[in-house]
């Protein structure tokens, strides 16, 4: 198995103008007999998916979502350009398509030229039914973008998104993957994603 998941952590990167994730000791062996941690995050901190109601007002939030959709055949691709294009998508993949690209490595610090999806890239894997999206920072979208077309594109069609994996180390090609997010119904949540 290949643990593709950011560990949560004090430091961690966080998407410019979200809340940082802590956590600290609540509560603690030599005080109250127990040990408890209290952890503040957003919805979208670390390994996570994005639902629909993310992006869309009335999109089905993650609660609604099959747990089937979570789980099954995964490509990874590798890419190393400064966005995906449809062209670096082949004919033929698994219905989950995940993007290795540079940004394995940039998780020090938050850059804002992370490598992303492009809307013809997204577009392709609409038309060709894939059920998720995976990508190794913690957007699809270009930086800056006006308008977030490629989150709308996807989620529209019904494709999860996972943003925040972590690929360094993977070697292209197929797998299994599972990435159940915890069960909470709103715009997304924290995930852990396996490969193997």
């Amino acid at each position: 198995m290949i643990d593709v998941s950011l560990p949560l952590r004090n430091g961690m990167i966080t998407y410019p103008g979200d809340a940082h994730y802590e956590e600290y000791a609540y509560k603690t062996h030599s005080k109250d007999h127990v040990h408890i941690t209290r952890v503040l995050m957003e919805t979208h901190s670390g390994t996570h998916i994005d639902a629909p109601f993310h992006m869309i007002p009335d999109g089905k939030k993650l609660s609604d979502i099959p747990l089937e959709n979570f789980m099954g055949r995964a490509t990874v691709l590798e890419c190393n350009g400064p966005e995906i294009k449809a062209s670096d998508i082949p004919d033929s993949h698994e219905k989950m398509v995940l993007f290795k690209t540079r940004n394995s490595d940039r998780y020090d610090t938050f850059h804002t030229d992370f490598t992303y999806i492009s809307l013809e890239a997204a577009k392709k894997l609409v038309s060709h039914h894939a059920t998720l999206a995976g990508i190794d920072y913690l957007s699809v979208e270009k930086f800056g973008s006006p308008e977030p077309v490629v989150h709308r594109e996807l989620l529209n069609a019904g494709i999860v998104i996972v943003e925040g994996l972590y690929l360094k180390g993977v070697k292209p090609g197929n797998y299994n993957m599972v990435c159940f997010p915890l069960s909470m119904s709103e715009d997304g949540g924290p995930c852990r994603a396996i490969l193997y």
